[in-house]
């Protein structure tokens, strides 16, 4: 996209107070103290439950040289997620390093821990890259050209895991919770198509409930009206700028795509390494497939980092593998690599760039 194209959509989407923009740390520790408590309650009952008399055991004979290729899996996982974003921002900001991208992706995990369905982690995204030039029109055509490969991805891995699959997943929260997943998978994408193709329509619609509801609550239905109308100008200069993306890098959807679906298997493969750590042989498109219906149900998880959710899915969807006295500490090590250390990673980025800037 030209530079010309990109400040033309900019122009009355960036907010004056940008470079002003403050974060509410209480918050983020708030968050941090539910995810940690939430999940060490749900460890120590996994642990607990599935036969703790046999821990030494079994870290007694873990397989080391597969958890140091784990830690492979980790560095690949933080650089994809990284040249996911970097495709994009590199074309509203030449220049800027894919470092930067690796700290956005950082904070993203981070901050998607400390928050309800990972709502946090965009935000922090924006605002480090912000921190390198990135202006917010540019920041959320990046997140919108990357959720929507996101959106393909998952119901299409989630319907050909769950066919693999078949009877393998019991009855119960945990199927429920996927059919949860796939429900808003599709909603999502219906309504992200609906404001591509058109955005004057969503937005009426919007409108239309502010204007219903003002009868039942005067205040809250003119503030949605108000921002039905407001967003069909937004969504109109997005559908603009997505257009005009396409029609002159078509590739980098495609490239966006496939480094999504490299991005997952990663994350899934993961799994398959830690079960040979353990001594474990298991067939590997099952293990894939447990995976991506895990990831399925996980994404919109209402609690803080898809904790307490994770570790009982874990249990419940890998128990099928293996046996119960490994499934807490295949949990604890596939939580640590994927989630636990990148948070801590990310925390560092975030908190280290705010202190940087109260100290400005």
């Amino acid at each position: 996209m030209t530079k010309e194209n990109s400040n033309k959509i900019d122009e009355g989407n960036t907010p004056k107070n940008w470079n002003k923009l403050n974060v509410d740390t209480t918050l983020i520790r708030r968050g941090v103290l539910i995810f940690i408590f939430i999940s060490v309650i749900s460890f120590a009952a996994l642990f607990f439950y599935t036969n703790t008399g046999k821990i030494v055991e079994v870290w007694s004979e873990v397989n080391w040289y597969y958890l140091a290729l784990g830690c492979v899996f980790i560095f690949n996982d933080l650089y994809l997620g990284g040249l996911r974003n970097h495709i994009f921002i590199r074309e509203f900001v030449p220049g800027i390093s894919i470092i930067a991208s690796v700290k956005a992706n950082l904070a993203n995990i981070f901050l998607g821990a400390a928050t309800p369905t990972q709502t946090g982690g965009g935000a922090a995204q924006i605002y480090i890259f912000h921190k390198y030039g990135v202006s917010l029109a540019d920041n959320i055509s990046n997140s919108l050209f990357n959720w929507i490969s996101t959106l393909i991805f998952f119901p299409l891995s989630g319907a050909l895991a769950i066919y693999i699959l078949e009877d393998t997943i019991p009855d119960g929260l945990v199927l429920q919770l996927t059919h949860f997943g796939f429900r808003v998978f599709a909603t999502l994408f219906i309504v992200v198509l609906i404001g591509l193709l058109a955005p004057n329509f969503l937005g009426s619609f919007i409108s239309f409930i502010g204007r219903s509801l003002k009868y039942v609550f005067r205040n809250t239905g003119h503030k949605i009206s108000l921002w039905g109308m407001k967003a069909a100008t937004t969504l109109k200069d997005y559908q603009n700028r997505y257009r005009i993306f396409f029609r002159q890098k078509p590739h980098l959807f495609l490239y966006s795509f496939l480094l999504t679906i490299i991005l997952y298997f990663n994350k899934y493969a993961l799994a398959y390494i830690l079960l040979l750590a353990f001594e474990v042989q298991a067939d590997f498109w099952t293990v894939i497939s447990i995976q991506a219906v895990l990831y399925l149900l996980l994404y919109f998880s209402p609690s803080p980092g898809g904790s307490g959710i994770a570790e009982i899915s874990i249990g419940v969807l890998m128990a099928s593998i293996l046996h119960e006295e490994y499934l807490a500490s295949f949990a604890l090590l596939y939580r640590s690599f994927l989630v636990f250390v990148p948070a801590m990673m990310g925390a560092y980025v975030l908190l280290h760039q705010l202190k940087q800037e109260a100290t400005a």
